[in-house]
Parts: structure tokens; C-alpha cells; sequence
């Protein structure tokens, strides 16, 4: 074989070494319980499942994620070192994170432990900037929510039924920011109130018993003195009416007596007006134990004794006034 022949027989192995090495690199396989993106110039223009694949080289890339792999978070608590046989776990807090109100406006400290898995890849890395950060934001808008409408009793006592509340809230707020996950699970590893506010909340609570004592004292009280007061107001306002009633009935039996002075005043004046006098008289008279009596036509004055003593037949009026 001469030169060139061989030169030819070079250069057509070196072709064959870079068809089988760019052959080989253009090859990819995705695993079971895997979702792969192909990538043409950056932008997403396949999905794969399980399988052996080609792409272009130099111009197609390709991400796979599991999509059965269950992810944990920690919410309220982070994990600075993993606990072995004979060496217990190191845990930090996020106040920032598990500080929280309830509807009696008392401060809870909550720690929760979430798991999810990925079911969208696309969504979950190229739609969404930040999805581990967006997943904890959402599960904190619904955990506060949740803990915002219970009284602190309610809190402390029902964490089970806390995470059957979130679980599905969690699910359906993830789902509008279509992140591309599936909640798994909520547990809620703690609920309690911070060390630095229990005597803050026992005071509290010591002034919620008190208030609750002086209302009963006062249920007691009003219990025993209303139906008293009750009665009281009654029988006052039975004798009120009876005075009322009597009022008026002397009132109309005095409208009548005149009615009936007026119609005999009518018809005899002078002789109504004499008996009217005469009844004043005795009434005004019926009294007193004696009496002086002017004479209209002679100024003699008369001394009547009603009790029976003797007296001066006659007296004058001058004498009289001298007297005096």
C-alpha cells in the first residue's frame, strides 16, 4: 500500500473514532421513577420517561429529576447536625418562621416537618424561580392561617386535626402557583408557647379565671336581688294604681257634690248660698270651745261658751276691744 493509501485508511479511522465517540456522547438514559427535559438552545422542547434516548450534540442538552424521590422540609426548626447512635441531633430555631398568633391574640412557637414529591419537572425548575423558597412560603401562609383562627387551647390540644386541615390547603395553594408537586404529608412536630412569654400568658390566663369568677359572683348576685326588686317594683306599683284609683274617684265624687250645689244654686241661690255658710260654719266652728258673736245692730259682742262655763251676759265692743 503506498502513502496516500494509507493516509486515505488514517483518515477514515479517525472519522469512524469520532463518529463512535460523538455517537456515544449524544446517547442518554433515563432511569425508572425519572422525568428528563430536553433542552434545544436553552428552552425546553421534549419530556422523556424511562428510556434510552439520542440528542443533538452541541445543541440539545438534557435535566432529569426523580419524580418519586420524597422530599423533606422543616419549618420553624432547621437540623445543624443528624443524630447517630450515640450522638443525639442538633436542631436550630427560625423564630422568624414558628412565631405565631391565635385568635386569643397568644403567642405559639410551632415546628412542622413537610414532605412532597416532584410530578412536573418543567414546572418545578423552569417555571417557577425559586421553588423550595415559593413551597415554604405558601406552606407558612396556610399554617398561619390555620393557627390565626383557633384560640390557643384549640392549638395546643389539636395538632392532628391541624394536619388534616393544612394538608389539602397546602395542595390547593401550591396548584394556583402550578410549582409542579404533590404534598405528601404534614406532620406538626410541636406547638408551644415560647418560654419567654409563659408568664406573660399565665398572668393572662389568671385574669381570664378571675374574669370568669367575678362574672358568676355577679350572675349570683343579680339572681338573688333582681326577682326582690322585681317584687318591690310590683307592689309599688300596685299601690301607685290603688292611689290613682282613689284619687280619681274622690276627685269625680267632689265633681258631682259641686254639680249638684250648683243645680240647687240654680234654682235658690240665696238659700243655697245661706246653707253653704251655715255648713262651713259648723265645720269651721265644730272645734272650738268658744265663741264671739257681733251684733250688727247694737255693737254688743256675745261670748258663747260651748263647753258649759258661765260668761259675761254683755259685753261692749269697747270693752271688748280694750280688753284685748
Amino acid at each position: 500500500m503506498n502513502k496516500k493509501g494509507k493516509a486515505g485508511l488514517i483518515v477514515l479511522l479517525l472519522i469512524l473514532v469520532a463518529a463512535a465517540i460523538l455517537g456515544a456522547s449524544s446517547m442518554y438514559r433515563v432511569g425508572q421513577g425519572e422525568e428528563a427535559l430536553v433542552l434545544t438552545f436553552g428552552r425546553v422542547t421534549g419530556r422523556k420517561g424511562p428510556g434510552l434516548y439520542w440528542r443533538i450534540p452541541l445543541i440539545q442538552s438534557v435535566v432529569s429529576e426523580s419524580v418519586t424521590t420524597i422530599h423533606t422540609k422543616e419549618y420553624g426548626f432547621r437540623t445543624t447536625m443528624s443524630g447517630s447512635a450515640g450522638t443525639a441531633a442538633k436542631y436550630r430555631d427560625e423564630l422568624d418562621e414558628s412565631v405565631m398568633l391565635t385568635s386569643d391574640d397568644c403567642i405559639v412557637s410551632i415546628e412542622a416537618v413537610y414532605q412532597y414529591t416532584i410530578r412536573d419537572v418543567k414546572h418545578y425548575h423552569y417555571d417557577i424561580d425559586d421553588a423550595e423558597g415559593t413551597l415554604q412560603l405558601a406552606f407558612e401562609a396556610v399554617i398561619r392561617r390555620n393557627i390565626q383562627n383557633r384560640p390557643l387551647d384549640d392549638a395546643l390540644l389539636n395538632k392532628e386535626e391541624i394536619e388534616r386541615q393544612v394538608l389539602p390547603d397546602f395542595q390547593a395553594l401550591v396548584d394556583t402557583y402550578e410549582i409542579g408537586v404533590k404534598i405528601n404529608d404534614v406532620r406538626i412536630q410541636n406547638i408551644t408557647v415560647p418560654a419567654d412569654v409563659t408568664a406573660a400568658y399565665e398572668d393572662v390566663n389568671n385574669a381570664k379565671n378571675e374574669k370568669t369568677k367575678r362574672l358568676d359572683e355577679a350572675e349570683r348576685y343579680k339572681n338573688q336581688v333582681l326577682p326582690q326588686a322585681r317584687s318591690s317594683a310590683y307592689e309599688q306599683l300596685t299601690q301607685a294604681q290603688g292611689y290613682k284609683a282613689e284619687t280619681i274617684a274622690a276627685a269625680q265624687g267632689e265633681v258631682e257634690v259641686f254639680k249638684a250645689v250648683y243645680e240647687k244654686y240654680k234654682a235658690a241661690p240665696e238659700v243655697t248660698r245661706t246653707r253653704l255658710f251655715i255648713e262651713t260654719m259648723e265645720r269651721v266652728l265644730s272645734g272650738s270651745s268658744r265663741v264671739i258673736v257681733a251684733d250688727q245692730n247694737n255693737d254688743l259682742v256675745k261670748i258663747l261658751n260651748l263647753d258649759g262655763e258661765k260668761t259675761d251676759p254683755g259685753i261692749t265692743t269697747g270693752a271688748m276691744e280694750g280688753g284685748l
